[in-house]
């Protein structure tokens, strides 16, 4: 039971747990708030509709009174022509309204109301009476201050005899400007009411449902794109040894079997890691061969001739023949009738061989990268400027053609790399740029450089992908 529980917790712990809880709280925290607005949003809109429908009731009967004559009608017999007359009219106002509870016409005083008149659909007077005082429950009290002084407003109220309702009243003046009555108009809102608790019932369970099919979603989405990637990463480190080289090694190995593409930061964070790796990698063997590694590279400056224009390794030119084909073209340059091109290839990843495999393999990495430059400028001079640098002279039909050269080089050293089939010594890199010569340039070092600025930029890009073992 214990170990179940450190499981809960770890369970718990995880962003796989803690995340689709943080959005399952975003989304309920917006529901709270989103939905109360668009209940109060919905409701004040109903209660508006139903104040203008209150107000034109109310003011339909307003016309139909005679405001200098509600004395009389108080004082007099309510059977006069006149009265009956403008009783009828407010009956049949009254049944353009089904929602209607009451149209009264009163006369609000100190205590209460006296009832000027009490329209019903059958005809007879129930209840109270045109010239009855009716003293005001609980929900109109408090307002008859505002109805003593002949005020007008809207009152939404909640009655437990009468149940939701809204009335309007509206004050009548009479031609000297004194207060006589209210026209009262009272509107029923329970069926709003029930329809309002059911919108808001709706409004819940859409959301609810909503939020489970976005929460479920979000869940999958997370443990594909962020969970599994970091889980398979942490599962792989758990396992790495490094007692040696070929521990190392294996653990670089293992960690690019991986091949995270979630094209997010999960990718850029598992990339920037695997260049860490191979750069420990890199400067972890360094310590161990820094001195055979000098000595080999002592031997080999050694043997450079500088009168020699053939490479030793590659049989291509190398730095003696770069420059005297250099100063054939300063010339031509000088006289305006230079046409050429220079590329600039800079091999990946020697260092990374000659340390892990030795030079021997080095050796072979450095003529493989040359065949496949070879192959591809079968037409122009190839040179061997450095220990990993190549150049080529591109003239005539190449130079021509140098874009499309410098398209299927970048992807023949591109295909080679990607090829997991073969060794790491087999599997040939390059960065590579080029530059034309171009008015204003008098030597070919200026065309190099741009050539060499262009290289270098290409470099970059590969060593942000795939990291780097320079």
């Amino acid at each position: 039971m214990a170990e179940g529980f450190k499981r809960l917790k770890k369970e718990i712990r995880s962003l796989s747990f803690r995340l689709p809880m943080i959005f399952a709280m975003s989304g309920l925290v917006i529901m709270l708030i989103v939905v109360p607005i668009v209940y109060y949003w919905f409701r004040d809109r109903m209660i508006d509709d139903y104040s203008r429908m209150a107000q034109g009731m109310a003011r339909m009967m307003a016309q139909t009174l005679d405001a200098d004559g509600i004395d009389a009608y108080l004082e007099n017999d309510q059977q006069t022509e006149k009265y009956l007359e403008i009783r009828q009219r407010l009956m049949d106002i009254k049944k353009y309204y089904p929602d209607v509870i009451y149209a009264h016409v009163l006369r609000f005083e100190r205590d209460g109301a006296v009832v000027v008149f009490n329209p019903q659909e059958t005809g007879e007077w129930t209840g109270d009476g045109p010239g009855d005082f009716r003293t005001l429950d609980a929900t109109y009290s408090k307002y008859q201050e505002k109805l003593n002084a002949g005020k007008e407003f809207t009152l939404v109220a909640d009655s437990k005899n009468e149940g939701y309702f809204l009335t309007y009243f509206l004050p009548i003046f009479d031609g000297k400007g004194k207060y006589q009555c209210h026209v009262c108009a009272s509107f029923s809102m329970e069926n709003f009411h029930v329809q309002n608790l059911l919108f808001l019932h709706g409004m819940l369970i859409v959301f609810a449902v909503v939020l489970t099919v976005i929460l479920v979603i979000d869940v999958l989405l997370i443990r594909r794109q962020i969970i599994r990637p970091l889980r398979s990463m942490t599962n792989c480190t758990a396992n790495f040894a490094y007692d040696t080289e070929a521990d190392r090694f294996r653990n670089v190995q293992t960690m690019e079997e991986l091949n995270v593409q979630t094209h997010d930061e999960i990718e850029d964070l598992y990339y920037q890691f695997m260049s860490v790796m191979k750069e420990s990698l890199y400067y972890m063997t360094s310590l161990n061969r820094a001195k055979s590694d000098m000595q080999e590279q002592e031997e080999k400056l050694g043997q450079i001739s500088e009168t020699a224009y053939k490479d030793a390794l590659t049989s291509v030119g190398n730095q003696a023949a770069f420059n005297k084909v250099s100063e054939v073209l300063n010339k031509a340059m000088a006289e305006k009738r230079a046409e050429f091109a220079v590329v600039m290839v800079d091999v990946n990843n020697l260092k990374y061989v000659n340390d892990t495999y030795g030079h021997k393999y080095g050796d072979v990495y450095i003529k493989g990268c040359c065949n496949l430059i070879c192959n591809v400028y079968k037409r122009s001079p190839v040179y061997r400027v450095g220990g990993d640098e190549f150049v080529v002279i591109l003239r005539n039909e190449d130079y021509m053609s140098r874009l499309l050269r410098m398209t299927q080089v970048r992807e023949a050293f591109k295909k080679s790399y990607g090829n997991q089939e073969k060794d790491p010594w087999e599997r040939f890199s390059a960065s590579v740029g080029m530059a034309e010569c171009e008015p204003g340039d008098e030597t070919v070092d200026q065309v190099l450089k741009r050539a060499d600025k262009e290289m270098y930029e290409h470099k970059m890009e590969f060593k942000k992908k795939y990291g780097s073992y320079r």
